[in-house]
């Protein structure tokens, strides 16, 4: 029992050498850390430019003339209704006679 004993404890400690070794070789292996390289936002580009664009179309804007007033509507709601559900029942109309 105790040679089983020697030979395990034997092999426990190869084995944590081992891995003492092989992480010393990874770290000295290993690349220098660098600073990772920061590439400009695209999304605060198109902010940017989107900001701009605003203003220079506010800016126009502030120079322009009012537009006239927009035309009352020349029929009501009920003629409006009408005109469409005449337009629609003859549209079914149509579509329920097949043609000849």
């Amino acid at each position: 029992m105790g040679r089983l004993f020697g030979w395990l404890a034997g092999l426990v400690g190869i084995a944590a050498l081992a891995r003492v070794l092989a992480r010393r070789r990874r770290r000295r292996d290993a690349p220098a850390v660098t600073p990772p390289v920061v590439e400009p936002d695209p999304a605060g580009e198109l902010r940017r430019r989107l900001d701009e664009t605003r203003e220079e179309t506010a800016a126009s804007y502030e120079h322009e003339p009012e537009p006239a007033a927009a035309e009352a509507p020349t029929e009501t709601l009920d003629e409006r209704r009408a005109r469409v559900h005449t337009k629609a029942q003859e549209a079914i109309e149509a579509m329920q006679d097949p043609p000849q």
